[in-house]
């Protein structure tokens, strides 16, 4: 009798018996007008997906079709921003749609076929009739369809499983935050008190001094200007990281050549062909994406600086959800088997002695396109240039 039981819950007719209450749900529920079209009609990959979904144990979602229609297990539903009978088929997005701007990069990689992970995002519930905060982990997995590409995502929530660990959570990161703050804070009083007293000596008492001792002091007084220079660009990245963003609609071609006149008067002399093409608007903050444009622009006029005809081109376009921007140059590039470093703190493809640069300006780009839901990367080769692509929601 079980083995004809298991055999009744694959029957290709009721292929959903066997998903609990949210199985039965979307069994019962009229599709026929809805986007995904029928049951039946359902392709053989988004039903497997649903299947290994009602079987998984946390909180499960199948995402599917460019409508973002999400369809998900019982355990999901104890869990969701809105009611599971009103979401069913519903936009992915609107039942996070306070989450949604950082979910939205780690949700856009893995349509491009790259399962992503976006840990300790802090969410809202309503759960046993209460709102209720929590830290979850986001897994993106792409589900590929029939003719291979990715028709749709496996998304799962997995929550710290007792209220020690998430209190434990809690105070790491507490703990971190007070430690960059001492970092970015405390260490630049001392670090610019030790480079102005190495001044004083070597500019009042270097006639007594040997030429070694000299040496010696110049180098202390450097090191400690630089470090106090990444002390003082670490506070900015904690302010920038904590400021609440102003969303308006920005011109950003204007915005464009506007940063790249201010980039090209610092050195006059040069020769640079800037090509901007007609580049889509974005809903941003503007003064932090103003700084993500000088980063960017600044490092593609840095890198071209040896090139016989400089080159940078600025272009844009719209990729359904969100704007691709681009900026190109023609510079000294690097391999791009470093790529993905690069946008980490103090990382350097290049030596002081080449090009000038505390290795930071990346790694805030990064922080503040990911603080607008978007992404970045970079295509380079050595000798030939880089290309820094980055997002932003539509």
């Amino acid at each position: 009798m079980k083995r004809q039981e298991d055999r009744t819950l694959v029957d290709p007719t009721h292929w959903w018996a066997g998903g609990g209450v949210m199985g039965e749900l979307i069994g019962n529920k009229d599709w026929a007008g809805s986007d995904l079209g029928g049951l039946n009609e359902w392709p053989a990959s988004l039903r497997t997906a649903l299947g290994i979904g009602f079987a998984f144990p946390a909180p499960a979602c199948i995402v599917w079709g460019q409508q973002r229609a999400q369809l998900y297990n019982d355990a999901y539903a104890q869990l969701s921003v809105m009611g599971h009978s009103d979401a069913l088929g519903e936009d992915f997005a609107h039942s996070w749609s306070q989450a949604w701007p950082s979910l939205r990069a780690c949700f856009e990689r893995a349509l491009r076929g790259e399962p992503t992970r976006l840990e300790d995002q802090q969410v809202s519930f309503e759960r046993d009739g209460a709102t209720e905060a929590a830290v979850v982990t986001f897994s993106f997995a792409p589900i590929h369809d029939e003719a291979g590409g990715v028709g749709g995502l496996l998304v799962t929530l997995l929550e710290p499983s007792s209220s020690q660990l998430r209190e434990e959570l809690a105070r790491t990161k507490a703990d971190l935050e007070q430690h960059g703050h001492v970092i970015s804070h405390d260490f630049r009083a001392p670090l610019r008190t030790l480079e102005q007293m190495s001044r004083i000596v070597l500019n009042e008492h270097a006639a007594q001094l040997p030429a070694g001792a000299l040496g010696l002091l110049n180098h202390v007084a450097n090191g400690a200007a630089k470090l106090a220079l990444r002390a003082d660009t670490l506070a900015r990245v904690d302010v920038l990281s904590h400021h609440p963003l102003h969303r308006q609609d920005i011109d950003v071609g204007a915005m464009v050549r506007k940063v790249m006149a201010e980039v090209q008067s610092a050195a006059p002399e040069r020769q640079v062909e800037v090509v901007v093409e007609d580049l889509p608007r974005a809903n941003a903050d503007y003064e932090l994406l103003r700084l993500v444009l000088s980063n960017l622009l600044s490092n593609a006029f840095k890198f071209t600086r040896n090139a016989e005809h400089a080159r940078i081109e600025v272009s844009g376009r719209q990729q359904g959800h969100h704007v691709v921007y681009s900026v190109k140059d023609n510079g000294v590039g690097f391999d791009p088997q470093y790529a993905r470093r690069l946008f980490g703190f103090f990382q350097r493809m290049h030596t002081e002695a080449e090009f000038e640069g505390l290795g930071m300006g990346l790694a805030l780009t990064k922080r503040l396109i990911e603080r607008h839901g978007g992404s970045i990367w970079v295509e380079a080769e050595k000798g030939r240039g880089a290309e820094f692509r980055f997002t932003l929601p539509a």
